[in-house]
């Protein structure tokens, strides 16, 4: 073929913009009307569209109720590097009474690259331009890793729009640990596509340790998510590592739950027990990914704390 072949984000931006997507014409619709969906996919199946954003196209993951709820959807932010191919296991256990959306930061995923390195203000209001043109004006929103930051950012942005928060780990990094992230990262950058080609080989060693309890398929996917663009995949940790999260969460007055499993992120996530009184610290008694290994029950940790 010499025929370039169309970025899928086009492909799904234009589809979802003449009214062929593979969803209903929007996610808000759902939530009121829960009509049939084009190419006949089912209620609490998972689905994809786009919408437009400040920086493009903005792709997103949903599953609607099967009938009409006046539940608060539910949005879920990703970790980057990665996409939001995270929550796939879990969108459809929370999706069964409520819309649940998990979309791709810009950049990430299915979604646009803005022009210049992300910010974590960025992510916020690119999501928030998601909600407007979802119709969506009140939120509870979910956020790991990156995306607690996000999640937290939002709430700042526009504290009248949400109303309650979970976080899966809390960046409460100190000045000296983000120095030394920020620094070991800058060594393992890629220069070019011939350097990032040649560097996932030892990439796919490290990501060893995260595998464990993911099946091939889903351990491959994730992978390939937090590697899609090699070039700009630090933009994410640059991101998150320029927010002032600790000083953010202190200024959040919204109920929040934080969901700390054993890990990595364990001593550094404690940080932020006894912060504020409406931030509670859940400690978990396991590991690995609360969204994929153990999305059953976290999906019922995060509906108690939504619903109560």
């Amino acid at each position: 073929m010499t025929a370039q072949m169309p970025d899928r984000r086009q492909m799904l931006f234009g589809l979802a913009a003449v009214g062929l997507a593979l969803t209903e014409t929007s996610a808000e619709a759902a939530i009121t009307a829960a009509p049939p969906v084009a190419g006949g996919a089912a209620a609490n199946s998972l689905q994809h569209d786009m919408q437009p954003c400040r920086f493009g196209a903005i792709h997103y993951r949903f599953v609607k109720p099967a009938r009409p709820t006046k539940a608060v959807p539910m949005l879920c932010l990703h970790a980057s590097p990665a996409s939001a191919i995270g929550f796939a296991d879990f969108l459809p256990l929370m999706g069964t009474d409520r819309l649940a959306i998990a979309p791709d930061n810009p950049g990430f995923g299915l979604s646009d690259r803005p022009s210049t390195p992300s910010t974590i203000a960025d992510f916020a209001g690119a999501i928030w331009d998601l909600m407007d043109g979802l119709k969506i004006k009140t939120v509870d929103l979910v956020g790991s890793n990156t995306g607690s930051a996000t999640a937290v950012e939002m709430a700042l942005q526009r504290p009248a729009a949400v109303r309650r928060i979970v976080l899966h780990t809390a960046p409460m990094f100190t000045p000296q640990e983000v120095a030394g992230y920020q620094s070991r990262l800058s060594t393992s950058a890629s220069p070019d596509l011939e350097a990032a080609a040649a560097s996932l080989p030892e990439r796919w060693k490290k990501f060893a340790p995260l595998r464990v309890g993911l099946s091939d398929d889903v351990a491959w996917q994730l992978f390939w998510e937090m590697n899609r663009d090699p070039i700009h995949r630090s933009w994410g940790h640059d991101a998150a590592f320029a927010y002032d999260f600790a000083g953010a969460l202190r200024q959040v007055r919204h109920p929040v739950l934080i969901l700390n499993p054993q890990d990595g992120m364990s001593a550094v996530t404690a940080r932020a027990k006894g912060v504020r009184p409406n931030i509670a610290v859940m400690d978990l008694p396991w590991s690995g990914y609360p969204f994929t290994t153990h999305a059953v029950e976290t999906a019922g940790l995060i509906r108690q704390h939504l619903d109560a």
